[in-house]
């Protein structure tokens, strides 16, 4: 006689399955949304290379500000200066030094670079003055848009600030409250500069797609082990 031919249900655990398909989708999202973020930060670190690699121009010879961008300045510096906190440099704690720089045309706002902070959170470190007529050069930087709030006064803060926003540069009086200058290792008046222009490049984000992805897999393979009835339609089609 014919083997009776039996029925077996696919699915044995609809939990399961229903929480893996709702899981799946977003690990396969998560990883597509890395592989992106690795495609644009690939195109901003050729930008950031072509341009840092290019000799500074003067702002009267450019079309519009572009970020990294190279320039000169010819001027001298305001006296007062600002400590923008909680800067870290090879894992200790300190200030980036601003300052405006005065040129016959505009006001600029620099970054003159990394202090360590005094152990004494009371105690400021002390900055080397920077007087004269001098020639300055760094790439511009943009600086972060302030979000509005009523009611609060465009003021000068106190030399400590926590954050280097337009709100800080409009009070500042500088004349492009948008951009500042992160001054080169080699200006005249630079601290320690180091700069970490991106902080993450595409190889961790093509690292972190790779882990999505697997964890995607990982998930498919336990959700058929653990969910279906795969091995046993396996079994009873051999027979």
């Amino acid at each position: 006689m014919p083997a009776k031919k039996i029925s077996v249900p696919l699915i044995r655990n609809w939990p399961v399955t229903l929480l893996s398909a709702g899981l799946f989708p977003i690990l396969i999202a998560l990883g597509l949304w890395q592989l992106q973020r690795a495609g644009e930060k690939a195109v901003l670190s050729a930008e950031l290379n072509a341009r840092l690699s290019a000799q500074p121009v003067e702002p009267a010879m450019m079309r519009g500000f572009e970020r990294y961008t190279p320039i000169k300045l010819t001027g001298f510096f305001a006296e007062d200066y600002f400590l923008l906190d909680n800067r870290t440099r090879a894992g200790r704690i300190g200030y980036e030094v601003l300052q405006v720089f005065v040129t016959p045309e505009a006001h600029w706002l620099i970054n003159r670079g990394w202090v360590p902070a005094p152990n004494r959170r009371t105690r400021l470190p002390k900055i080397p003055v920077s007087q004269g007529i001098r020639t300055i050069s760094g790439f511009l930087y943009p600086v972060a848009k302030s979000t509005p709030t009523k009611h609060l006064p465009e003021t000068l803060p106190e030399r400590r600030i926590q954050s280097l926003d337009t709100r800080f540069t409009r009070a500042l009086g500088v004349n492009n409250e948008k951009w500042s200058l992160r001054l080169s290792a080699d200006s005249n008046a630079a601290l320690v500069t180091d700069w970490l222009w991106i902080n993450s490049g595409p190889e961790r984000h093509r690292a972190y797609a790779l882990q999505w992805f697997t964890m995607a897999v990982v998930l498919a393979i336990l959700w058929a082990f653990t969910a279906t009835r795969f091995s046993a339609l396996s079994k009873y089609e051999n027979k």
